[in-house]
């Protein structure tokens, strides 16, 4: 039996492109022409892999013009594209293919419908990118050449030297994150379009507010919504197997968050999002109603359904949980409803944050409910582990508030977490909560996993009593 472990994979049929897209790679058959097909992994992140066979299977070097959400063609559901350029317009075509017009090879009977297909309708996106560029800036034939001019004009001052090597880790019309190597250590490229252009300002104002915390910003560009960053030192929190390195992730949040305190207005004049209490309050009641239009929507059990009784006592319980947090109030601080290990870079003993897209004003409790929830899932010992980092995050806030108010937060910003995640975007209100199945079944999730923080209120409140 193989030990190797298993991974699903899908089949990408690819539009390679030259010279401006005048160009497309086929693969040459016995009886006609295809697109070059490679296979990746199910559920991974797809520039990269595409690059990667695509060096791999045709020993070419490519990059990404569109990814994910350019790459199914709703007319033939079974079939997956993307969209791909040549780096080197003069490099002779791979053994058993051949650069073709692509004009041209619309009209080839050679190539299957769906093949036709795909060509015109990444041609149709291409030249609607190009002449429109504020629709995709990252979806022009060539916009990588420009990018690289321009990085070479904003690294001059601080004495760094592209060397040429870079990986591609996202890729779409209006989004792109770029890992480039230099002459000194690697700078990242990021570029966010709609939900999150609002990464770039809240980026720039903790580069200047928390520059400790935060990667140093090198050049900001405009007309992407894009900005080049130094690469943090250190790896990555999910690297790390042991509680010391968790722990001093805790208190550097901590400490980040007492050093906001004084900063939300400006947090919340950049773009980070509302979510202090009463914002969240308000939201109980609407969110219950719709939770429970969601809750009929499903068919069958498990999972568990919520109705109107759980659904009176998660709300009972949630105004409670207000109301305790508001007679031991917490000033509003720096959030991140991401969280996650994979955004917390650690090295000796500083911490560096990143990944803002997600960011709020809040409860702080709030993100550290986030914190902990990813290191019960990372680290064993949950039991143990849970005294240690709460132990390490309480330890900053030691100086400002008294015992009694730490342990009411402790205790029910979990719960309070949970359903602030759930509102926090307007998604949970929209029409498509109820039209599109698995964002239904998202929010019931949350409300389920609200409904079983609710439950265990009173054992939480005896622990951090103790």
């Amino acid at each position: 039996m193989s030990t190797e472990a298993q991974f699903d994979t899908t089949r990408y049929r690819l539009v390679i492109t030259r010279r401006k897209a005048s160009e497309i790679l086929l693969s040459r058959k016995p009886f006609g022409a295809s697109l070059p097909q490679v296979e990746v992994r199910s559920g991974a992140r797809l520039a990269g892999q595409l690059i990667a066979q695509v060096r791999c299977d045709y020993h070419l070097e490519t990059y990404c013009l569109m990814g994910k959400e350019a790459s199914a063609l709703p007319q033939v559901p079974s079939a997956r594209y993307a969209v791909l350029e040549a780096l080197d317009p003069d490099d002779e075509a791979p053994r058993s293919t051949t650069w073709t017009p692509f004009r041209g090879c619309l009209s080839s009977e050679t190539l299957s419908p769906a093949d036709r297909l795909a060509i015109s309708t990444s041609l149709e996106e291409l030249d609607g990118c190009v002449s429109h560029p504020a629709r995709g800036p990252f979806a022009r034939p060539g916009w990588i050449g420009e990018l690289f001019g321009w990085l070479e004009e904003v690294m001059r001052p601080f004495g760094l030297r592209a060397t040429g090597n870079f990986e591609q880790r996202n890729a779409s019309p209006t989004f792109s994150l770029l890992r480039i190597e230099t002459n000194r250590s690697a700078v990242w490229f990021k570029a966010t379009g709609e939900p999150n252009t609002r990464e770039l300002p809240i980026s720039v104002a903790l580069d200047r507010l928390f520059p400790n915390c935060v990667p140093r910003i090198l050049g900001v560009h405009p007309n992407w919504n894009a900005w080049l960053c130094d690469e943090a030192p250190g790896q990555t929190l999910d690297n790390f197997r042991g509680v010391r390195a968790w722990a001093i992730a805790a208190t550097s949040l901590a400490k980040l968050q007492i050093a906001s305190i004084p900063k939300t207005n400006i947090l919340l004049e950049a773009g980070c999002q509302d979510l202090r209490l009463h914002q969240l309050e308000a939201r109980i009641e609407p969110f219950l109603r719709r939770a429970g239009d969601l809750m009929s929507l499903q068919a069958k059990e498990p999972p568990k359904v919520l109705r109107d009784p759980e659904l009176r006592f998660l709300g009972d319980c949630l105004k409670a949980a207000f109301s305790e947090l508001a007679k031991h109030p917490m000033p509003g601080a720096l959030g991140h409803l991401d969280c996650n290990p994979g955004n917390i870079v650690v090295s000796d003993c500083a911490c560096c944050f990143l990944d803002w897209a997600e960011a709020s004003v809040t409860h702080p409790f709030l993100t550290f409910a986030y914190f902990a929830e990813h290191a019960r899932r990372n680290l064993p010992g949950p039991d143990a582990l849970a005294d240690a980092l709460a132990s390490a995050y309480l330890r900053p806030w030691q100086s400002f508030f008294s015992p009694e108010t730490l342990a009411q937060a402790l205790a029910y910003s979990p719960l309070v977490a949970v359903f602030g995640y759930a509102v926090a975007s307007k998604k949970w209100s929209s029409p498509e909560a109820t039209q599109n199945r698995a964002l239904a079944g998202f929010f019931r999730g949350l409300a389920r996993r609200a409904y079983r923080e609710a439950a265990q209120i009173g054992t939480r409140r005896e622990l951090c009593r103790a």
